[in-house]
């Protein structure tokens, strides 16, 4: 933390990201902001920063709001590779939902006997 010449304080990136992830990890919001002398507003705020928009997103000391920590690039780059990680979450998903249905649809089969044709029509 640092002071301006005006006495507000500032708070690093790095002091920034360790009390989101203490909320994040379970403790209360309020008690962080207790222990840590911050307003429960301010974290909150740097928390829904997080959440929103990844941990990349929280500014250091004497970085407006409006301006951004890294270039254009790296920040879309960034950004690719969180819609990948999305997408393989997603086919892995599609994958489970689809094998359990196939289960599902051979225990129905299994249900009506000699393997004759499901109930419903499809």
């Amino acid at each position: 933390m640092k002071r301006t010449r005006d006495g507000k304080r500032r708070f690093t990136r790095d002091f920034k990201i360790a009390a989101v992830r203490r909320v994040l990890e379970g403790e209360d919001l309020g008690t962080v902001a207790r222990e840590l002398e911050i307003r429960f507003e301010l974290l909150w705020r740097w928390k829904k920063r997080v959440v929103e928009e990844g941990e990349e997103h929280l500014y250091d000391i004497g970085q407006r709001s409006g301006t951004k920590t890294s270039g254009g690039e790296a920040s879309k780059q960034r950004r690719i590779a969180e819609l990948e990680r999305l997408v393989g979450r997603q086919q892995l998903e599609i994958r489970f939902l689809d094998k359990a249905l196939r289960r599902i649809e051979e225990l129905r089969q299994e249900k009506n006997g000699g393997g004759g044709g499901a109930s419903s029509k499809r």
